[in-house]
């Protein structure tokens, strides 16, 4: 049977975004990280002091109590074993924050705190002094200092009276961190130093390489797709200098082409005018001849069927599916057939 078309105007919109420019600059700073540079994780336990009955229930948190109890021992006053205290204005809770790589003893840093018991809330607490620790177990900070409760701006709707119930169960003390132990670290001595790609590609790690090159001759080497060795064995010039250089150097970096589908409205967008290799596919009783003929133009629409002898692209494909009453979810299908046909190379995604 014979499909008719009766389409919406905007369901074969198809745009070019960008349809003149098939590349863009990037720093390598934004497409490498730094082998080795990097934030540490820090982690303690603490309690929290001074909340307005919205505390731990200790009887169903105990660990809460057992930890007051150590606290207050150091301090030199003992609890007995059988004394049954039942207390709502303490809190157990986690606290996090990273160690900049390149930080200073006496340093301060923001740290987070967040609930590990059943407490209400942390609002108008205050986390007592907490030594935090790294993967080797060792105390590199030391946080303390007034909780400060995140809270989300909400406009407000005269229509409609919202109530949002934000978590009070976790804040920040800034500047609460107080680092007292530094990540030793030789950088500045190094000769040889490796650049992570952020994402794995050859051509990408290569092009780097020839760039880096022009101002540094026979220093960068491509290792992968993932990694670029840069080498200063001669030690004539500051590292710190010549990654500060590198890193704002501009790579020129191709547009990954990509199809953008609204289910909604049925609107396509492309990024890029994207070309489709010479296939032959069929779809329901659909049957679609794509083939690559750049001398001779000629384009048919069959019944059932949609032949194209010309250099083919998206464009050609979609105005004469208006020939078929086709539904956007089934141009969707169409689209990944062809990308898993492999001669639709574009990055299909959908907006809803």
């Amino acid at each position: 049977m014979k499909k008719i078309l009766i389409f919406s105007k905007i369901l074969i919109s198809l745009l070019f975004l960008f349809n003149s420019t098939f590349s863009f600059a990037e720093k390598i700073k934004d497409l490498t990280n730094i082998d080795g540079i990097r934030d540490n994780q820090l982690i303690g336990y603490g309690l929290v002091v001074g909340l307005n009955g919205t505390g731990d229930s200790v009887s169903q948190a105990p660990f809460t109590l057992y930890a007051l109890k150590n606290i207050l021992y150091k301090l030199g006053i003992i609890i007995k074993k059988n004394n049954n205290i039942q207390l709502k204005n303490i809190a157990s809770v986690m606290v996090t924050t990273e160690l900049p790589l390149f930080s200073e003893i006496g340093q301060k840093i923001d740290v987070r705190v967040s609930s590990i018991g059943n407490c209400k809330s942390l609002e108008g607490g205050t986390l007592i002094i907490t030594p935090l620790k790294g993967i080797d177990n060792k105390i590199y900070a030391i946080a303390q200092g007034k909780i400060i409760i995140e809270k989300k701006n909400h406009k407000k709707n005269k229509n409609f009276n919202l109530n949002f119930n934000e978590p009070k169960n976790s804040g920040k003390i800034l500047n609460g961190g107080n680092i007292e132990k530094i990540v030793e670290n030789n950088f500045y001595n190094k000769k040889i130093i490796n650049l992570q790609l952020k994402h794995e590609n050859f051509e990408l790690a290569k092009k780097i390489s020839d760039e880096i090159n022009k101002y540094y001759p026979n220093t960068a080497i491509p290792i992968n797709s993932k990694k670029i060795t840069i080498l200063n064995e001669t030690q004539t010039n500051n590292i710190v200098e010549i990654i500060s250089n590198i890193q704002n150097i501009n790579i020129k970096v191709p547009i990954e082409p990509k199809i953008f589908i609204n289910i909604n409205n049925g609107l396509i967008i492309t990024n890029s005018k994207i070309k489709i290799e010479p296939c032959s596919i069929n779809y329901k009783n659909l049957y679609i001849n794509l083939k690559e003929n750049i001398k001779k133009i000629d384009k048919q629409i069959k019944e059932n069927q949609i032949i194209i002898n010309s250099s083919i692209f998206l464009e050609d494909i979609l105005p004469m599916l208006k020939t078929f009453k086709i539904e956007t979810n089934e141009i969707i299908e169409i689209l990944k057939i062809l990308k898993s046909s492999k001669c639709l190379s574009a990055k299909i995604e959908i907006l809803k």
